[in-house]
């Protein structure tokens, strides 16, 4: 009985055979496979099949005739697909038992689901139909996956096939429903929007209004500069915020050159050691310690897993269960040169981890599986130091920090000074680099002591608005209001970047996309309810559990959407009418890199006849003006917050340029 094992990716195809066995490799069409005894492992490449129109025609909507086809068919740019799904299409043929070894997970269950039932053509409900299911790559962890076969999850199948078409179902029609709507109103433009971007784009687009509607308001404050025993500190005036600047001077008049402490307080706290990681949780650590966004990070996350030095990076979980065998991997880790002092050291504690609430039934918390760690260099070392620091920092003892209160009494006015320190580090020596507190230490005082004023400041400040979302804080909002996947989420975030309703690293969003929230919140607002999406979210997660059925909820939404495209017709014109022109608007916008210097054009990027990419003008051939970019790939990243013109980041450290040479920034840097 040959076997053919399906993986997700050719480097974990290769990982697979050489635990099995010593493998004899094999290529075909330029795409490897291996054969170890009458086990055949052969890879994927992500998702072999996708979801097409049965009968293409007419460009309208709604359209609920889907079916499953090679991904070859729908897209020219997965061309190169086809030869992955020859291979196993080929090699199938010599086997009559198969399993899923692509990643455990939603998509995963998907991806190998759809490969053995159509290009393996087997019943997936079949005995010889069977599943490896782990969460590292070690050699021991695929042995005993392989030793310890499962059936196909078909309750996480269906749900991924849920997922997948009720996905297609909104992006499609309401997608198209919103191009024909603006072609309608004499304006030639494509628009898109999603089950999960709507609501996305509502979240972000709520928080873009109240910073719009914002009126700043003036304040002042006093601050007492004080010194005792040669150490300087401050303190504010106990209202904090004045209203007016004549209350506030007359406090200042006030003020004279001593101040008596009448109060005095120092408590002190433990703080716990953070919890295991979960894909969130990493996403956002990483954006605020390594500048990382949080798509990047993901792929990162991944090339670690698919070398053994992490665990499966999508994962819910902010646990980890004894059966993982957390010495053995502590030891491993210790074998890593600059994690052997720490590691020693917590080997000689029992090693329980400060687990969290959140769980996940398919994956632990991530963690390093102790493998060494050698050749990493970039984002890929810094990030892989982040999750073995956290790892480590979950065993440690808790820190003690120390809170100060003083108050102080000067000719009747109350100031308070306060601040706080670490007293013992515990875990933060475990965590190092990333266990980053302010640090504020007040000198000893005592109850009646008379302490000297240096001088009174009043400061002149205003209120501030909301802070807009950043790639990682939308992330943990959309987690938290249950509002996509942990895989998906990271994406969404992308795709509406990509589509011009956001800009800049922190979520500006566009003219755009605040009137496609508009538009769609007036003429029919389920498009972008929360509501509706978690509630879908919701009947996945009870596919998944057993507790819902597939075909129950697909119809449910089929109808629902129906709904929808039939309150949207009745509003055609006014919403093409709506968008056509603001998004015409923002086309030539996001088009555009910044005014020519030379002319009254816009710099575009171009093609060059001898491939790759330069900026031009738009007024070519009349003007010439050009401007050199790396040969290296370039990605655009918003613009320039000193001249406004584009900024393009390249390379694997995401090396950050503006491309106006006459930008204040390099004038400055030539100084």
């Amino acid at each position: 009985m040959a076997t053919l094992i399906i993986t997700e990716k050719p480097k974990v195809a290769e990982r697979i055979a050489n635990t099995l066995g010593t493998p004899n490799r094999y290529s075909k069409e330029g795409v490897s496979y291996y054969k170890v005894g009458d086990v055949y492992v052969v890879p994927a490449v992500g998702h072999l099949y996708g979801l097409k129109e049965k009968n293409v025609g007419q460009w309208k909507y709604p359209v609920f005739d889907i079916e499953w086809v090679p991904n070859y068919v729908i897209d020219k740019e997965a061309a190169y697909t086809k030869a992955y799904l020859n291979n196993i299409e080929e090699i199938a043929g010599k086997c009559d038992r198969f399993i899923n070894s692509c990643d455990y997970d939603v998509e995963g269950e998907v991806i190998g689901y759809n490969v053995i039932r159509f290009g393996c053509k087997a019943d997936t409900k079949n005995e010889n139909v069977k599943r490896m299911k782990y969460s590292t790559l070690t050699e021991e962890s695929i042995m005993k996956a392989y030793q310890n076969l499962e059936p196909i999850n078909q309750g996480m199948a269906s749900a991924g096939l849920t997922r997948h078409t009720l996905d297609w179902y909104w992006g499609i029609n309401l997608s198209r429903a919103l191009s024909i709507a603006t072609r309608k109103a004499g304006k030639y433009v494509t628009l898109s929007i999603g089950r999960v971007q709507g609501p996305t784009l509502k979240i972000l687009a709520a928080r873009e209004l109240s910073i719009k509607a914002f009126k700043a308001e003036k304040y002042w404050q006093i601050e007492l500069l004080l010194v005792k025993d040669a150490k300087q500190f401050t303190a504010l005036h106990e209202k904090d915020k004045f209203k007016t600047k004549e209350e506030a001077e007359k406090v200042k008049n006030a003020c004279g050159p001593t101040a008596i402490v009448i109060k005095a307080e120092s408590k002190k706290f433990k703080q716990d050691p953070p919890t295991p990681f979960d894909l969130t949780t990493l996403q956002t650590e990483a954006y605020k310690h390594l500048n990382i966004d949080p798509r990047r990070t993901m792929e990162i996350a991944q090339d670690l897993y698919i070398n053994a030095l992490i665990s499966y990076p999508r994962t819910s979980s902010q646990q980890l269960p004894e059966d993982l065998n957390l010495r053995a991997i502590m030891e491993k880790l210790s074998l890593n040169h600059e994690y052997q002092d720490l590691c020693k050291q917590l080997l000689q504690t029992k090693l329980k981890p400060n687990n969290g609430k959140k769980t996940d039934p398919a994956h632990p918390a991530i963690h390093p599986t102790g493998e060494r760690a050698q050749n990493l260099e970039g984002y890929h070392k810094k990030l892989y130091d982040l999750i073995a620091r956290r790892f480590m920092a979950t065993f440690a003892e808790h820190a003690v920090r120390q809170t100060i209160t003083v108050v102080l009494d000067n000719n009747k006015e109350k100031f308070i000074a306060s601040g706080t320190a670490t007293v013992e580090k515990g875990w933060h020596v475990y965590y190092g680099p990333y266990a980053k507190f302010d640090e504020v230490e007040l000198p000893p005082m005592a109850k009646g002591e008379v302490i000297t004023v240096n001088d009174v400041l009043m400061h002149e400040k205003e209120t501030q608005p909301p802070k807009r979302y950043t790639p990682a804080s939308i992330i943990k909002e959309m987690e938290k209001r249950n509002i996509g996947t942990k895989s998906t989420r990271s994406q969404i975030v992308d795709i509406l970047y990509r589509r011009n309703y956001t800009t800049g690293k922190t979520l500006e969003v566009t003219s755009l996309g605040l009137n496609v929230v508009k538009t769609l919140d007036t003429y029919c607002p389920e498009v972008v309810s929360e509501k509706l999406t978690r509630q879908f979210e919701e009947d996945m997660e009870g596919i998944q559990e057993g507790k819902a059925a597939m075909d129950d909820v697909v119809e449910r939404g089929k109808n629902t959407l129906g709904k929808i495209l039939e309150e949207f017709k009745q509003h055609e014109m006014k919403i093409g009418e709506s968008l056509g022109t603001s998004a015409v608007r923002a086309i030539k916008k996001r088009e555009s890199l910044g005014k020519c210097l030379q002319c009254d054009g816009d710099l575009v990027m171009r093609e060059s006849r001898y491939g790759g990419f330069f900026v031009g003008c738009s007024n070519y051939p009349k003007c010439t003006y050009i401007i050199s970019l790396p040969k290296a790939k370039v990605r655009r990243t918003g613009n320039c917050s000193q001249c406004d013109y584009a900024t393009f980041a390249y390379g694997d450290k995401g090396w950050r340029f503006c491309i106006n040479p006459e930008c204040p920034t390099k004038k400055t840097n030539k100084k």
